[in-house]
């Protein structure tokens, strides 16, 4: 009886242990970039100015985000902008992260320019509001942001990225931003 229990016991701990061990993908691997990359000073620089696109967007969404978290009284809207917050604030320091694994520091490449713009923009617009005109207003920036950030995903930052870590990095962020949309979208039909 002791046998059966004790070979049980060792059948389950294998069992869990092989189940806990990571599976490596190269695909996957932040840490281990493959080693047949040659990127040349052309592709570095497209792929600066990338990540320098990735980091204003971020900086815009969380300043959107600090704004609603002290204006909006609607609870909806205000976990939705805490959870912009530190979504966004989590991608900004994984985006810089992987500037310094990749040696690439970011640039301003028009990209980053426009967006610093637009959310100026939004940021002053939004600021001139208050109560349920705010609640409206947030939420349809952060639908259109998201919807802009999509497109500019899947049209031009990932078609123009050399890297294979800030290509997974892009993909990653693709995937937050449409769970960040569809989001924003049940908030807004609720306030309707």
């Amino acid at each position: 009886m002791k046998s059966k229990l004790l070979f049980s016991l060792t059948c389950s701990a294998i069992l869990l242990a092989s189940g806990c061990t990571p599976v490596s993908n190269p695909a996957n691997d932040f840490n281990n970039p493959p080693a047949n990359v040659v990127v040349t000073p052309a592709q570095a620089q497209v792929d600066a100015k990338i990540l320098g696109g990735l980091i204003v967007l971020n900086q815009n969404e969380i300043a959107a985000a600090t704004a609603a978290q002290q204006k909006a009284a609607n609870p909806a809207v205000k976990n939705y902008a805490a959870w912009m917050n530190k979504a966004h604030s989590q991608n900004l320091q994984e985006t810089l992260n992987l500037s310094q694994r990749m040696g690439v520091p970011p640039a301003n490449g028009n990209v980053a320019m426009m967006l610093k713009r637009k959310g100026r923009q939004e940021l002053a617009s939004l600021n001139r509001l208050s109560g349920v005109a705010f609640e409206r207003a947030y939420i349809a920036a952060m639908v259109k942001d998201h919807t802009a950030a999509l497109q500019l995903i899947d049209h031009k930052l990932l078609n123009e990225a050399t890297n294979p870590l800030l290509r997974r990095q892009l993909e990653i962020t693709r995937t937050h931003v449409v769970q960040h949309l569809k989001q924003a979208q049940l908030i807004q039909r609720s306030l309707a």
